[in-house]
């Protein structure tokens, strides 16, 4: 799987034969290294025709209001618009609580958008792959 150049911590690789971004996100990211990597992110789909992403986010330890919301309102309309298809998504959530609280809530604003895309939480990484290779069969 190889990776694309991380941002602080966080990295991006790609499962070539079942087409799978895997976000690995840890440790903090300013607002803009959080931009910096979802537009590494966007971009790397569109190259590779990917609609299928594992957000590991068990080590990410902080994601703002002002992050979330700028993901919400500014880049998720524009990944929707530019992939142009309906997604699947695997996350494994924060341990810790605070921050877990706030991918759901990030959650539950991007479900009222209706966009196209199934979505579920794990408590692990090997659980989410199962999940996903289940999904593309």
């Amino acid at each position: 799987m190889p990776t694309t150049p991380s941002i602080n911590q966080s990295s991006i690789s790609h499962d070539h034969t079942n087409n799978i971004l895997f976000l690995n996100m840890k440790g903090m990211m300013t607002l803009n290294e959080y931009k910096e990597y979802f537009f590494n992110v966007l971009k790397t789909a569109k190259k590779l025709d990917c609609t299928s992403f594992i957000y590991d986010l068990s080590e990410f330890e902080y994601n703002s209001l002002q992050a979330r919301t700028w993901k919400i309102t500014v880049f998720l309309p524009q990944v929707f618009r530019e992939l142009g298809a309906d997604m699947i998504v695997g996350i494994v959530p924060p341990k810790n609580v605070m921050h877990r609280i706030g991918v759901e809530i990030a959650v539950k604003a991007t479900n009222k958008m209706n966009y196209p895309y199934e979505l579920s939480y794990f408590s692990d990484i090997e659980r989410a792959k199962n999940w996903m290779y289940s999904k593309m069969k």
